[in-house]
């Protein structure tokens, strides 16, 4: 058989091999060994023949080692997560900054980080990749609350909501998540989004008077604003409707804290002791915090 013969027998019998091998899926291996076949004239191919069997009798895992496959599928992968990656938190313990980079880019591009926690501290974090992408999308987040805030307030305003509780109280809600982003509001918006929150938390307390988490929410934005009287009055309505209810007493103490009020808190003390509440650890908490602080202060006064 001549030179050309054997060259042509040594090609078909490598395509073969590589056409052979293309079901596997690490395809990196299938072109090496597909050069050592060809590289090596026929005795290449008996050494890959030879390895693949050795691998299949001593059950390698056709060549592979585990711990690169474990390595491998703890990065994301599209948009499927494997379970055993770790939770973005921990990553920034991570020393290596190329991991830690893969892991949170990867996140980020694939919309899966929603803790704002997490997002604020990679803004900081060292590497400028990292909080370039995490600045990037929480920009991205403000825009497009800002959009929809001002979509709903013009819903509002011309008319077509004015009426709809269920548009007002979505409305509220988005103005809340609005206002958590604090550091990323200058402070004339901050102010007049709180501004309109407290306004929207008021009307949908007088329209749901039912509902105590509008009392509650609109004492807590008052207290920010120093507005001690106003939210006094916002404690006698939530009172007034909520009698038996350990918030009615737990929103007075916090009104007289802020506004340094410690006899009017003293006696609010007392009647939340003599009610008859099942009480939540918050409330018997504030109890033994604030009965030593009187006990303290009868001693010092006796």
């Amino acid at each position: 058989m001549d030179f050309y013969a054997l060259f042509l027998l040594h090609v078909v019998l490598t395509l073969g091999f590589f056409l052979v091998n293309l079901r596997r899926q690490n395809r990196l291996h299938v072109v090496t060994e597909t050069i050592i076949v060809f590289v090596i004239p026929f005795l290449g191919l008996l050494l890959m023949l030879g390895y693949r069997l050795s691998c299949y009798l001593l059950d390698l895992g056709d060549g592979h080692q585990p711990e690169f496959e474990k390595e491998a599928k703890a990065f994301f992968r599209g948009t499927q997560l494997d379970e055993d990656i770790i939770p973005l938190n921990d990553a920034f313990l991570v020393d290596d900054v190329q991991k830690k980079r893969h892991y949170f880019t990867d996140a980020i591009k694939q919309a899966v980080v929603d803790n704002e926690n997490i997002l604020q501290m990679a803004m900081h974090d060292r590497d400028r990749e990292i909080a370039y992408y995490a600045v990037a999308m929480l920009t991205s987040r403000m825009e497009k609350l800002e959009n929809e805030l001002f979509a709903k307030e013009n819903m509002i305003v011309s008319g077509e909501g004015e009426e709809n509780i269920s548009l007002l109280e979505e409305y509220t809600q988005m103005l809340k998540s609005y206002l958590e982003q604090k550091k990323f509001i200058d402070h004339v918006t901050y102010r007049k989004k709180q501004g309109d929150y407290i306004g929207l938390l008021d009307y949908l307390k007088k329209a749901c008077p039912d509902k105590l988490e509008y009392y509650t929410e609109e004492i807590g934005q008052l207290l920010l604003t120093e507005n001690f009287a106003e939210a006094e009055l916002v404690c006698a309505e939530l009172k007034e409707h909520f009698p038996q209810r350990e918030e009615s007493y737990m929103m007075y103490i916090k009104l007289y804290q802020a506004w340094r009020k410690p006899k009017k808190l003293q006696q609010k003390i007392r009647e939340l002791k003599a009610s008859p509440i099942e009480l939540s650890g918050e409330a018997l908490r504030a109890i033994r915090y604030w009965d030593g602080d009187i006990n303290r202060g009868a001693a010092v006064h006796g």
